[in-house]
């Protein structure tokens, strides 16, 4: 009885799938580098720190005259029915950011919440967060009196 033993031919693999596989895997990693690269120079951006301007006592006085008034406008605007709730906290947050502007020449007009949080400025913190609420809630409500009160008292007592 004789027996032969024949050898198959070893497994080919096709050259394509590993290039495809490759070229994704190569992609996915390229992608997260410039992710993560992006992520730190946003995040160095935002820890420069910013050149704030000098003013003389009178504009500070000038200035802060300016907003306080603005306020009143706001107030008086509200108790009678001008403007809505919401529209009085959306200008209250607009002129405390130009106030900042004008007093430090930091452009936080544009800022989300979380950009300010950068700033280490608490007061300009406490009073934006306490605004987003009515600003952007579905039905506002809030103490806007009480808001503007306090935005009053940050202003006089900002040096």
């Amino acid at each position: 009885m004789e027996t032969t033993v024949r050898l198959q031919e070893p497994f080919s693999y096709a050259l394509w799938p590993v290039i495809i596989a490759g070229g994704i895997a190569a992609a996915f990693l390229a992608y997260f580098v410039i992710v993560k690269l992006i992520q730190k120079y946003r995040a160095k951006q935002h820890r420069k720190v910013p050149v704030i301007k000098r003013r003389s006592p009178e504009e500070v006085f000038a200035i802060k005259k300016k907003y306080i008034e603005e306020l009143c406008r706001i107030e008086s605007d509200l108790h009678t029915d001008k403007i809505s709730m919401r529209l009085a906290y959306q200008k209250m947050s607009i002129c405390i950011r130009k106030f900042v502007y004008e007093m430090t020449g930091m452009k936080v007009v544009n800022y989300t919440l979380q950009e300010i949080k950068l700033l280490h400025m608490p007061v300009l913190e406490e009073l934006i967060s306490e605004y987003y609420t009515p600003e952007f809630a579905w039905k506002s409500s809030g103490d806007a009196d009480t808001s503007i009160e306090k935005t009053k008292r940050v202003i006089e007592r900002w040096n």
